[in-house]
This record gives C-alpha cells, structure tokens and sequence, in this order.
C-alpha cells in the first residue's frame, strides 16, 4: 500500500479503452450508415472475412455505447436537396482588447447557438479561429457574414471567408497500419518509392 501525503493529491488514472479490428470496422459502418440493423453489418462483415453473429454484434454496440466511445447516431442529408448548398469556411485572427475572453466567450455562444454554424474550432499558427457555416444562398451568407463582423469585429484582426466546392465530406476510424497500408499502395500505384520513416523503421525490426 503506498502512503500519501496532505501534499501529495491523489490522480485519478484513466483507464485506457481498446478497441479491435472487428470494434473497428463496426464503428466505420455506423459512420457510413447509422441505420444499418444488425443483420445488415453481419452480412457487411462477412464480405471483409469477418464472421459474426447479429447477437455479437448487438453486444459489441451496445459495450461501445456504455464506454461513451459511440456517442449517438445521426443522418447525413444531400445538401443541395435540403436547400443548404452554400459552404463557407471562415478563417479569423484575434486582436487583444481588454475585455478579449469576456468577447470571446460572447462570439462561442454566438455559435454554438446559430443554426447555420456546423463546426468551429481555436487553432495554431497564423489563424486563430477556423469555421464552417451553411446557408440557403449567397445573400443569406453574405448578410450574416455582415452582421457577424459588426458584432464582434472589435476582436478580429482579419477576417476571411471562403465558399467550398464539396469534393468529399466523410470520415472513417484508421490505425498506423490502416495508414502505413494506404501510403505504401498509393505510392505503388504512383510508382513512387516514397515510404514513411515509421514503416521504414518497422520493417527493420521485424
């Protein structure tokens, strides 16, 4: 038993959650489709050489639920079809008047109130602020955009708003050999021989 002091606070450690292949493979999907029943991925599954039953895997959604690593589902909806067609990535960089965190604090809540705000994020570097917004049409956006830079111009040093052409919009879970795999047949393709240090590395050691 290890003896503490008054000064020496307890940490709670977190315990590490791992994941497998098949957990994995589970997760990307319920990314791809959050509806597919469980006798959908069993037969997704077995078309990666995995064989399961549906009732393990109901068990391992429901374990990953209860570790909080599945934190709900939701839909992905054709843009254009729902009348949401304009993208807009807004990049900003802050000054720094007396009352910065009190503004700043004001512009998050802004955001995470606006319907139109889908993601907005403090960043490293020459930017200090990045974020996407959707809208109806380019009048709507520009209005907004407006009315933004009025309210909360005082603590931006420079505003830039871009509209994007969707090429993909997705994601899926990887490991480093999901990775390294990815690399090594992209440069094969390419006819490149390019390799990252850490397979390189890797195949040393085996």
């Amino acid at each position: 038993m290890t003896n503490m002091t008054m000064t020496e606070p307890m940490v709670e450690q977190k315990k590490e959650i791992k994941i497998d292949v098949i957990d994995r493979q589970i997760l990307n999907l319920l990314i791809a489709n959050a509806r597919d029943s469980t006798r959908t991925i069993v037969k997704k599954l077995g078309g990666l050489g995995i064989e399961m039953s549906e009732r393990g895997v109901g068990k391992r959604i429901e374990r990953l639920e209860k570790l909080g690593i599945i934190h709900g589902y939701t839909t992905m909806v054709d843009l254009i079809q729902v009348n949401m067609p304009i993208l807009r990535l807004i990049t900003v960089k802050f000054t720094s008047p007396k009352d910065f965190v009190a503004r700043l604090d004001e512009m998050k809540q802004y955001l995470s109130d606006a319907p139109y705000c889908d993601f907005s994020a403090r960043t490293n570097g020459n930017i200090d602020w990045i974020e996407l917004k959707f809208f109806n049409n380019h009048e709507q956006a520009q209005q907004e955009e407006d009315l933004y830079r009025a309210w909360f111009g005082d603590i931006m040093e420079d505003y830039r708003s871009f509209d994007l052409n969707i090429h993909k919009m997705g994601w899926q879970l990887f490991d480093e050999e999901d990775f390294n795999r990815f690399i090594q047949s992209t440069c094969k393709k390419e006819g490149t021989d390019v390799i990252p240090n850490s397979v390189k590395k890797k195949s040393k050691t085996q």
